[in-house]
């Protein structure tokens, strides 16, 4: 097949016939669209926690850079909330509680992902200092 036989089939007009629904062959697949499902909303694990913490960054360029997190929930060793601002991963960071009952601890932050609220931060507390 030569270039020019290629650039005729090409140049073709492509013709549309109109038909009603119920004429028309059935030969190309139908794709239906399906409302999507609706993800079951998981209920938040671990106990509440009133107030809000401020994460405080131990190193990096951000050294000495304060976050505050709400909506706090801690599970496993772990402390959830949601900032304002991101958080980077991989930080270490002190928290102090605005509880005064709380005593401040250490910890890494494990996850941060932006959410229709903020961003969702995961704060994995250090052992010695979370009980």
């Amino acid at each position: 097949m030569s270039n020019a036989s290629v650039a005729e089939v090409t140049s073709r007009p492509i013709l549309t016939e109109e038909r009603p629904a119920e004429t028309r062959p059935e030969s190309l697949p139908c794709i239906t669209i399906i409302d999507r499902p609706v993800a079951p909303v998981r209920a938040p694990k671990g106990d509440s926690v009133a107030g809000t913490v401020s994460l405080m960054m131990l190193a990096g360029d951000e050294f000495g850079r304060m976050h505050e997190l709400d909506e706090l929930r801690v599970h496993d060793g772990r402390l959830h909330g949601v900032s304002r601002e991101s958080v980077p991963m991989g930080s270490i960071v002190t928290l102090g509680w605005q509880d005064p009952s709380r005593t401040a601890c250490r910890g890494v932050v494990a996850f941060s992902i932006r959410a229709t609220s903020g961003w969702r931060v995961t704060v994995e507390l250090d052992s010695k200092l979370a009980a």
